[in-house]
């Protein structure tokens, strides 16, 4: 597509938005469910990269303050023990701006931490309004699935018209693969790993049962969901692979003997089809000759990114500041992307890594407590009984993408991000016995 839709869709975007607010009503509900809906143009820039590299997501966020303030500001007593989010959220912005002023890198000390707010507040507004209203729990979860079918239809047009079919100028150089002349499918997203995790995570909403399915539309769903799985191997990305099996594996543990039955063929086919799909001479996971020597390369990075932490334990070097530090310290870091176009790392290929680094051992222990505490949650109200089984599916799709992200540090990616925030807030909210996801209808 040209080049002047990146720059129209973004404006379109905000001009439907408000458009939206005046015919549907300014509420918590009506934000979310349209950043929902737009989930695939979320990424897209409003600014350039010397103001920041805003995306519409950032924008549509902070837009939602002026017009629900007073629902962003309110705090419910009656939920007082989900307050610990707040209390965590403002931690980790303290450390953030202190790890940054206190780095030699502070020229964006207040941009870098702009970008991160966003994300918050639509964590905020999600858990308020499935707090307020629990059948708000079932909305979303249908607006989330439509978002995910968009992601698929996308990547089978892409297939089937090639890397052409995107709205981005260009992509990222991991789509396509000149050794063996593999295609790596990114969907609607820059890069695959982005649209691997993405799939990986998203499949497991298509696991959530529907209530009173004719057998015409449970076959429609079966082939719906072994698309999805056939998506995420054309994303080529073994973390996403991995993720997903790690995921499956949760599910099953915490399923009945009948589902695990179910599993077992599954896990049988999708082995043939690996099988198929990644020979061993040449397979769409393949990034270097070996395993040993990509082992090595990473381990390479790993071992710089801890001297890093060592020199700065306690803030890091300041959330953002990973490239721009390799850039001016760690000058050998970087990759030829052609002859004399060098394009220095912003990431340690692991993703804790990357977390530990910028925003060092205070920081971190507040990024895992934001996941740690939900997921413990969880299992905690599974095994008491006040959760069913289906909560086994947000954990496993969390889970997930904690599996991939040891690989690569994708919470950059606006789109996976907010699924990444979807399942931790669903997990925080999750109704009880009085709301159970099985009232879910199609």
């Amino acid at each position: 597509m040209s080049d002047k839709l990146i720059f129209i869709l973004p404006v379109l975007t905000v001009i439907f938005f408000f458009i939206t607010i005046l015919y549907k009503g300014n509420s918590v509900e009506t934000f979310l469910i349209f950043i929902l809906t737009f989930l695939p143009l979320m990424e897209l820039r409003v600014t350039k990269e010397i103001h920041g590299a805003f995306r519409t997501f950032d924008l549509l966020c902070y837009l939602s303050i002026i017009f629900l303030f007073k629902d962003f500001i309110t705090i419910n007593l009656k939920h007082s023990r989900n307050n610990i989010y707040f209390l965590l959220f403002i931690l980790l912005a303290c450390i953030m701006l202190l790890g940054n002023l206190a780095s030699d890198l502070s020229e964006r000390v207040y941009i870098n931490l702009l970008k991160t707010f966003p994300i918050f507040i639509f964590g905020r507004f999600l858990l308020t309004a499935c707090l307020k209203d629990p059948t708000f729990h079932l909305k979303f979860i249908k607006a989330l699935k439509i978002s995910y079918l968009i992601a698929i239809c996308f990547m089978v047009i892409q297939v089937i018209l090639g890397l052409k079919f995107t709205y981005y100028p260009t992509l990222s150089t991991n789509t396509y693969d000149p050794q063996f002349n593999l295609i790596r499918y990114p969907g609607f997203f820059y890069d695959s790993q982005g649209n691997g995790q993405f799939m990986a995570m998203g499949s497991f909403l298509l696991l959530l049962p529907e209530k009173s399915l004719k057998k015409q539309s449970l076959i429609l769903n079966v082939i719906i969901y072994l698309l999805a799985i056939l998506c995420i191997f054309l994303a080529g990305s073994r973390s996403a692979i991995a993720g997903y099996f790690v995921g499956l594996f949760l599910v099953f543990l915490m399923s009945g003997k009948k589902i695990r039955t179910y599993g077992a063929i599954l896990v049988l086919l999708l082995c043939i089809s690996f099988a198929i799909l990644n020979p061993p001479s040449v397979g769409i996971f393949n990034r270097t000759q070996n395993i040993a020597d990509d082992y090595l390369f990473r381990q390479s990075l790993w071992k710089e990114a801890y001297g890093i932490v060592k020199e700065f334990p306690v803030l890091g070097i300041g959330n953002g500041n990973y490239q721009p530090y390799v850039t001016k310290h760690l000058q050998d870091h970087y990759l030829e992307i052609v002859p004399g176009e060098l394009l220095y790392f912003d990431q340690p290929e692991n993703g804790y890594l990357k977390v530990l680094v910028e925003l060092g051992y205070a920081g971190f222990a507040v990024f895992a407590l934001f996941i740690f505490i939900p997921m413990v949650k969880g299992l905690r109200y599974y095994i008491k009984g006040l959760y069913d089984s289906k909560i086994s599916l947000f954990l496993a799709a969390l889970l997930c993408w904690l599996t991939a992200f040891n690989s690569v540090y994708s919470i950059f990616v606006i789109r996976l991000l907010i699924m990444v925030a979807s399942m931790i807030c669903l997990i925080i909210s999750y109704p009880k016995t009085k709301y159970l996801i099985n009232d879910l209808v199609s």
